[in-house]
Protein backbone atom coordinates (compact mmCIF):
# COMPACT_ATOMS: atom_id res chain seq x y z
CA UNK A 1 0.00 0.00 0.00
CA UNK A 2 1.58 3.32 -1.25
CA UNK A 3 1.97 5.96 1.62
CA UNK A 4 -0.18 9.00 1.55
CA UNK A 5 1.80 12.24 0.58
CA UNK A 6 2.28 14.89 3.23
CA UNK A 7 0.38 18.29 1.92
CA UNK A 8 -1.61 20.99 2.64
CA UNK A 9 -4.18 21.61 -0.31
CA UNK A 10 -5.49 25.06 -0.82
CA UNK A 11 -9.26 25.54 -0.16
CA UNK A 12 -10.45 25.05 -3.67
CA UNK A 13 -9.03 21.81 -3.84
CA UNK A 14 -9.85 20.34 -0.41
CA UNK A 15 -13.25 20.97 -1.74
CA UNK A 16 -13.13 19.76 -4.91
CA UNK A 17 -11.38 16.61 -3.39
CA UNK A 18 -13.86 16.47 -1.06
CA UNK A 19 -16.60 16.19 -3.83
CA UNK A 20 -15.02 13.91 -5.86
CA UNK A 21 -13.91 11.66 -3.32
CA UNK A 22 -17.26 11.15 -2.23
CA UNK A 23 -18.40 10.43 -5.85
CA UNK A 24 -15.64 7.80 -6.48
CA UNK A 25 -16.18 6.18 -3.13
CA UNK A 26 -19.66 5.91 -4.11
CA UNK A 27 -19.11 4.53 -7.56
CA UNK A 28 -16.49 2.35 -6.48
CA UNK A 29 -18.69 0.76 -3.93
CA UNK A 30 -21.64 1.10 -5.84
CA UNK A 31 -20.40 -2.44 -7.91
CA UNK A 32 -20.08 -4.40 -4.63
CA UNK A 33 -22.62 -3.38 -2.34
CA UNK A 34 -24.67 -6.53 -0.70
CA UNK A 35 -22.02 -8.55 -1.62
CA UNK A 36 -19.56 -10.18 1.18
CA UNK A 37 -15.80 -9.94 1.15
CA UNK A 38 -15.73 -13.81 0.28
CA UNK A 39 -18.33 -13.09 -2.62
CA UNK A 40 -15.87 -10.03 -3.56
CA UNK A 41 -12.56 -11.68 -3.55
CA UNK A 42 -13.99 -14.83 -5.39
CA UNK A 43 -14.56 -11.98 -8.38
CA UNK A 44 -10.72 -10.59 -7.67
CA UNK A 45 -9.79 -7.31 -5.91
CA UNK A 46 -12.05 -4.71 -6.68
CA UNK A 47 -10.18 -1.34 -7.60
CA UNK A 48 -12.30 -0.04 -10.61
CA UNK A 49 -14.84 1.93 -10.93
CA UNK A 50 -16.88 -0.42 -13.78
CA UNK A 51 -20.53 -0.03 -12.98
CA UNK A 52 -23.09 -3.18 -12.72
CA UNK A 53 -23.65 -4.79 -9.04
CA UNK A 54 -27.22 -5.04 -7.85
CA UNK A 55 -29.18 -2.26 -9.07
CA UNK A 56 -26.93 -2.50 -12.74
CA UNK A 57 -25.38 0.55 -12.66
CA UNK A 58 -23.73 2.66 -15.74
CA UNK A 59 -19.92 2.91 -15.01
CA UNK A 60 -19.04 6.22 -13.02
CA UNK A 61 -22.82 6.66 -12.28
CA UNK A 62 -23.53 8.23 -9.03
CA UNK A 63 -25.91 6.20 -6.49
CA UNK A 64 -28.35 7.95 -3.79
CA UNK A 65 -25.24 8.70 -1.97
CA UNK A 66 -24.04 11.39 -4.68
CA UNK A 67 -27.24 12.17 -5.80
CA UNK A 68 -28.37 13.22 -2.90
CA UNK A 69 -25.01 15.19 -1.74
CA UNK A 70 -24.94 16.92 -4.70
CA UNK A 71 -28.58 18.47 -3.88
CA UNK A 72 -27.07 20.10 -0.57
CA UNK A 73 -24.25 21.23 -2.35
CA UNK A 74 -26.58 22.93 -4.92
CA UNK A 75 -29.22 24.13 -1.74
CA UNK A 76 -25.91 26.11 -0.50
CA UNK A 77 -24.17 27.52 -4.01
CA UNK A 78 -28.51 28.67 -4.93
CA UNK A 79 -28.70 30.16 -1.01
CA UNK A 80 -29.43 27.95 1.48
CA UNK A 81 -32.69 27.11 2.61
CA UNK A 82 -34.10 24.13 4.51
CA UNK A 83 -37.64 24.10 2.21
CA UNK A 84 -34.65 24.26 -0.69
CA UNK A 85 -33.04 21.54 0.17
CA UNK A 86 -36.12 19.54 0.95
CA UNK A 87 -37.36 20.32 -2.38
CA UNK A 88 -34.88 18.96 -4.20
CA UNK A 89 -34.95 15.56 -2.30
CA UNK A 90 -38.65 15.73 -3.27
CA UNK A 91 -37.40 16.32 -6.92
CA UNK A 92 -35.11 13.47 -6.98
CA UNK A 93 -37.71 11.52 -5.40
CA UNK A 94 -40.42 12.19 -7.73
CA UNK A 95 -37.41 11.14 -10.67
CA UNK A 96 -37.70 7.32 -9.47
CA UNK A 97 -34.23 6.60 -8.08
CA UNK A 98 -33.30 2.85 -8.52
CA UNK A 99 -31.77 2.84 -4.94
CA UNK A 100 -33.49 4.49 -2.11
CA UNK A 101 -33.14 3.29 1.42
CA UNK A 102 -36.69 2.84 3.07
CA UNK A 103 -36.24 5.37 5.92
CA UNK A 104 -35.66 7.48 3.28
CA UNK A 105 -38.66 6.89 1.15
CA UNK A 106 -41.21 6.65 4.11
CA UNK A 107 -40.05 10.61 5.26
CA UNK A 108 -39.98 12.11 2.33
CA UNK A 109 -43.74 10.60 1.60
CA UNK A 110 -44.47 12.59 4.45
CA UNK A 111 -42.66 15.40 3.59
CA UNK A 112 -44.42 15.67 0.28
CA UNK A 113 -48.01 14.90 2.44
CA UNK A 114 -47.30 17.77 4.37
CA UNK A 115 -44.94 20.04 3.12
CA UNK A 116 -43.11 20.40 6.74
CA UNK A 117 -39.34 19.22 6.64
CA UNK A 118 -39.11 20.23 10.26
CA UNK A 119 -41.28 17.05 10.75
CA UNK A 120 -41.25 14.54 8.49
CA UNK A 121 -38.15 12.81 9.55
CA UNK A 122 -39.84 13.04 12.66
CA UNK A 123 -42.47 11.59 11.85
CA UNK A 124 -41.11 8.57 10.28
CA UNK A 125 -39.01 7.50 13.94
CA UNK A 126 -42.18 8.02 15.72
CA UNK A 127 -44.49 5.33 13.41
CA UNK A 128 -41.57 2.92 15.00
CA UNK A 129 -40.07 2.14 11.34
CA UNK A 130 -37.19 -0.34 12.79
CA UNK A 131 -33.71 0.58 11.03
CA UNK A 132 -34.29 4.05 11.73
CA UNK A 133 -30.78 4.65 12.53
CA UNK A 134 -29.30 4.11 9.12
CA UNK A 135 -26.52 6.36 7.86
CA UNK A 136 -28.79 7.80 4.99
CA UNK A 137 -28.45 11.26 5.76
CA UNK A 138 -24.84 10.89 7.24
CA UNK A 139 -23.69 10.34 3.33
CA UNK A 140 -25.17 13.67 2.01
CA UNK A 141 -24.25 15.87 4.56
CA UNK A 142 -20.75 16.74 3.44
CA UNK A 143 -21.43 20.01 1.75
CA UNK A 144 -22.64 21.17 5.80
CA UNK A 145 -18.95 20.80 6.73
CA UNK A 146 -17.61 22.19 3.79
CA UNK A 147 -19.07 25.69 3.60
CA UNK A 148 -20.39 26.50 7.37
CA UNK A 149 -17.55 27.96 9.31
CA UNK A 150 -19.43 29.24 12.15
CA UNK A 151 -19.63 25.69 14.55
CA UNK A 152 -23.50 26.76 16.36
CA UNK A 153 -24.67 27.38 12.79
CA UNK A 154 -23.35 23.92 11.02
CA UNK A 155 -24.26 21.99 13.78
CA UNK A 156 -27.42 23.25 13.89
CA UNK A 157 -27.91 22.49 9.86
CA UNK A 158 -26.50 18.89 10.04
CA UNK A 159 -28.80 18.66 12.29
CA UNK A 160 -32.08 20.09 10.22
CA UNK A 161 -31.07 18.52 7.13
CA UNK A 162 -30.53 15.12 8.75
CA UNK A 163 -33.81 15.15 10.35
CA UNK A 164 -35.53 15.79 7.22
CA UNK A 165 -35.78 12.06 6.76
CA UNK A 166 -33.03 10.88 9.81
CA UNK A 167 -34.17 11.95 13.36
CA UNK A 168 -32.84 9.83 15.62
CA UNK A 169 -30.53 11.30 17.47
CA UNK A 170 -27.33 8.79 16.47
CA UNK A 171 -28.02 10.16 12.97
CA UNK A 172 -28.30 14.05 13.39
CA UNK A 173 -25.58 13.84 15.81
CA UNK A 174 -23.59 11.48 13.70
CA UNK A 175 -23.98 13.92 11.31
CA UNK A 176 -22.66 16.51 12.98
CA UNK A 177 -19.38 14.99 14.20
CA UNK A 178 -18.70 14.22 10.39
CA UNK A 179 -19.47 18.22 9.05
CA UNK A 180 -17.26 19.04 12.36
CA UNK A 181 -14.32 16.62 11.07
CA UNK A 182 -14.70 18.28 7.77
CA UNK A 183 -14.83 21.44 8.53
CA UNK A 184 -11.42 20.94 10.53
CA UNK A 185 -9.66 19.76 7.61
CA UNK A 186 -11.05 22.72 4.98
CA UNK A 187 -9.14 24.76 7.86
CA UNK A 188 -5.91 22.41 7.02
CA UNK A 189 -6.10 20.58 10.64
CA UNK A 190 -4.35 17.34 10.45
CA UNK A 191 -6.36 14.24 11.03
CA UNK A 192 -5.18 13.14 14.13
CA UNK A 193 -6.02 16.72 15.57
CA UNK A 194 -9.19 16.81 14.00
CA UNK A 195 -10.81 13.57 15.14
CA UNK A 196 -9.41 15.19 19.16
CA UNK A 197 -11.41 18.28 18.09
CA UNK A 198 -14.65 16.52 17.68
CA UNK A 199 -14.36 14.15 20.52
CA UNK A 200 -13.65 17.34 23.06
CA UNK A 201 -16.03 19.85 21.64
CA UNK A 202 -18.98 18.50 19.18
CA UNK A 203 -22.01 18.00 21.23
CA UNK A 204 -22.87 14.22 20.71
CA UNK A 205 -24.03 11.64 23.26
CA UNK A 206 -21.14 9.10 24.50
CA UNK A 207 -22.54 6.28 21.77
CA UNK A 208 -21.31 8.70 19.00
CA UNK A 209 -18.14 9.49 21.02
CA UNK A 210 -17.46 6.35 21.50
CA UNK A 211 -17.67 5.24 17.86
CA UNK A 212 -15.43 7.49 17.05
CA UNK A 213 -12.81 6.94 20.05
CA UNK A 214 -12.65 3.23 19.16
CA UNK A 215 -12.18 3.84 15.11
CA UNK A 216 -8.22 4.06 15.13
CA UNK A 217 -8.01 0.44 17.14
CA UNK A 218 -10.08 -1.25 14.30
CA UNK A 219 -8.53 -3.87 12.05
CA UNK A 220 -9.94 -3.17 8.47
CA UNK A 221 -10.87 -6.78 8.11
CA UNK A 222 -13.23 -5.86 11.76
CA UNK A 223 -14.80 -2.63 10.64
CA UNK A 224 -19.07 -2.97 10.40
CA UNK A 225 -20.01 -2.41 6.80
CA UNK A 226 -23.66 -2.84 7.45
CA UNK A 227 -25.14 0.62 7.11
CA UNK A 228 -25.67 1.58 10.73
CA UNK A 229 -24.97 5.37 11.12
CA UNK A 230 -22.40 4.65 13.74
CA UNK A 231 -20.90 1.98 12.04
CA UNK A 232 -20.73 3.67 8.57
CA UNK A 233 -19.03 7.23 10.79
CA UNK A 234 -16.39 4.85 12.10
CA UNK A 235 -16.04 2.95 8.79
CA UNK A 236 -15.27 7.39 7.94
CA UNK A 237 -13.00 8.07 10.44
CA UNK A 238 -10.89 4.87 10.51
CA UNK A 239 -10.30 5.79 6.56
CA UNK A 240 -9.18 9.47 7.38
CA UNK A 241 -6.45 8.13 9.96
CA UNK A 242 -5.03 5.75 7.44
CA UNK A 243 -1.36 6.53 6.62
CA UNK A 244 -2.08 4.98 3.08
CA UNK A 245 -3.22 6.77 0.04
CA UNK A 246 -6.67 7.84 -0.95
CA UNK A 247 -6.99 4.79 -3.33
CA UNK A 248 -5.97 1.98 -1.43
CA UNK A 249 -7.76 3.29 1.56
CA UNK A 250 -11.04 2.97 -0.34
CA UNK A 251 -10.19 -0.36 -1.88
CA UNK A 252 -10.23 -1.43 1.38
CA UNK A 253 -13.07 -0.63 2.48
CA UNK A 254 -15.09 -1.17 -0.72
CA UNK A 255 -14.17 -4.79 -0.34
CA UNK A 256 -14.91 -5.65 2.72
CA UNK A 257 -18.84 -5.49 0.83
CA UNK A 258 -22.21 -5.08 2.68
CA UNK A 259 -23.28 -1.01 1.95
CA UNK A 260 -20.24 -0.66 -0.04
CA UNK A 261 -21.38 2.60 -1.71
CA UNK A 262 -22.17 4.62 1.00
CA UNK A 263 -19.11 3.15 3.59
CA UNK A 264 -17.01 3.96 0.15
CA UNK A 265 -18.55 7.70 0.24
CA UNK A 266 -18.46 8.76 3.80
CA UNK A 267 -14.62 7.63 3.83
CA UNK A 268 -14.16 9.35 0.18
CA UNK A 269 -15.26 12.60 1.32
CA UNK A 270 -13.43 12.41 4.42
CA UNK A 271 -10.23 11.41 1.95
CA UNK A 272 -10.81 14.08 -0.40
CA UNK A 273 -10.97 16.93 2.01
CA UNK A 274 -7.91 15.73 3.05
CA UNK A 275 -5.82 15.24 0.28
CA UNK A 276 -7.14 17.23 -2.53
CA UNK A 277 -8.32 16.27 -5.70
CA UNK A 278 -5.49 15.13 -6.90
CA UNK A 279 -4.86 12.72 -4.98
CA UNK A 280 -8.14 10.94 -5.87
CA UNK A 281 -6.89 8.57 -9.33
CA UNK A 282 -6.92 9.98 -12.69
CA UNK A 283 -9.12 7.14 -13.93
CA UNK A 284 -11.47 7.06 -11.53
CA UNK A 285 -11.80 10.79 -11.67
CA UNK A 286 -12.77 10.50 -15.90
CA UNK A 287 -15.32 7.97 -15.39
CA UNK A 288 -17.49 9.91 -12.74
CA UNK A 289 -20.88 10.69 -14.86
CA UNK A 290 -20.97 13.02 -12.03
CA UNK A 291 -17.47 15.14 -12.69
CA UNK A 292 -18.27 18.30 -14.30
CA UNK A 293 -21.58 18.67 -12.31
CA UNK A 294 -19.56 18.59 -9.24
CA UNK A 295 -16.62 21.06 -10.38
CA UNK A 296 -18.73 23.61 -11.16
CA UNK A 297 -19.99 23.96 -7.91
CA UNK A 298 -17.07 23.73 -6.14
CA UNK A 299 -16.46 27.68 -6.46
CA UNK A 300 -19.91 28.59 -5.37
CA UNK A 301 -18.81 26.58 -2.14
CA UNK A 302 -15.74 28.44 -1.34
CA UNK A 303 -17.20 31.63 -1.78
CA UNK A 304 -20.28 30.69 0.68
CA UNK A 305 -17.20 29.16 2.95
CA UNK A 306 -15.04 32.68 2.93
CA UNK A 307 -18.71 34.60 3.24
CA UNK A 308 -19.11 35.72 -0.14
CA UNK A 309 -22.45 35.58 -2.69
CA UNK A 310 -23.10 31.87 -3.90
CA UNK A 311 -22.61 31.57 -7.52
CA UNK A 312 -25.67 30.96 -9.36
CA UNK A 313 -25.67 27.65 -11.46
CA UNK A 314 -28.26 26.27 -13.67
CA UNK A 315 -31.66 25.96 -11.58
CA UNK A 316 -32.20 23.35 -15.04
CA UNK A 317 -29.28 20.93 -14.29
CA UNK A 318 -30.60 17.89 -13.05
CA UNK A 319 -30.19 16.09 -10.22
Amino acid sequence: MGLRIMTTPALTDRIAGALLGLAAGDALGATVEFLSPAEIRRGGRHSEISGGGVFGWRVGQGTDDTDLAYAVARSYVEGYSLSRVADHFLAWHAGGPRDVGGTTAASLRQLRVTGCPELSGFATVASGRPNSAGNGSLMRCLATGLVRRHAEVRRAEAVDISAITHADRRCTQACVAYCDLVDQLMEGTGPEAAVDAVLNHSPIGDDVRSAIAQAPGQRAEDLDTSGFVLATLQVGVWALLQPSSLEDVLVTIVNLGGDADTTGAVAGGLLGARDGAASIPRRWVDALEYRETLLAVVPGLVSVRQGGRPSDIDSTESE
